[in-house]
């Protein structure tokens, strides 16, 4: 039902079944072989002009990756839930969004202009192309992810081709967020689009998980890309 976008992952499925049995649902447990050393600040910046339509951004970074064929075991239960398997980074961020219900997006950082992400909320009408090759016509009211130049991604919903991660790319930003449902639905029914995050995002996520759920997908970045 439309107010519950917790039973779209496992472990919301997890915490429904250890109420009913009077149990703890158990989080994934994971360390940091190597704790970051460096800021990320000297690297990317973030800049959130509307936190009506964005409460939450959490930006993180992984260097010196390599773009692989992810493992038979992530492929098996991505196609067994019904997603095709990408490559190793696109994969985690499927993944970790069917594991804990976050949606997550991977940029390819050395293609973000001006090497900055800006949260905003469109003022005027604008095309967009999309990861699906599609043009959209945005609207006023839409919210976006910007690099220094324009758009990277329709918040929520789909990602740009000018930022995708390809065969070369060797540093990921990750972004993981909390968007505005009431945005995020009116968005995907006027451009008729529903993808597995705005699906998500719609019905509303858990703003407490936003972090953990990056933490764990860079922790099985670093794991399956080196």
């Amino acid at each position: 039902p439309p107010n519950r976008g917790d039973c779209y992952s496992v472990f919301g499925i997890a915490r429904e079944v250890a109420s009913i049995l009077n149990q703890k649902a158990k989080l994934p447990i994971f360390n940091f072989e190597n704790e970051p050393s460096e800021n990320i600040k000297n690297y990317i910046s973030l800049e959130v002009l509307d936190t009506d339509a964005c409460p939450r951004y959490v930006l993180r970074m992984i260097k010196d990756i390599s773009i692989v064929t992810s493992p038979f075991w992530m492929r098996n239960r991505l196609i067994k839930s019904g997603m095709r398997p990408i490559n190793s980074i696109v994969d985690v961020t499927n993944y970790v969004m069917l594991e804990l219900g976050q949606p997550l997006h991977s940029f390819d950082f050395n293609r973000l202009r001006d090497h900055k992400i800006v949260v905003k909320v469109a003022e005027n009408e604008m095309t967009f192309l999309t990861l699906d090759g599609e043009e959209r016509k945005l609207s006023a009211g839409d919210i976006l992810i910007c690099d220094g130049k324009g758009p990277v991604a329709v918040a929520g919903i789909m990602g740009g081709e000018n930022s995708e991660i390809v065969e070369s790319t060797s540093v990921v930003a990750l972004e993981s967020a909390f968007f505005n449902p009431l945005h995020i639905r009116k968005t995907g029914r006027r451009l008729g689009l529903k993808t597995e995050a705005s699906l998500r995002f719609e019905k509303g996520i858990d703003g407490d998980n936003v972090d953990f759920a990056a933490e764990r997908a860079i922790f099985l970045m670093n794991k399956l890309s080196g």
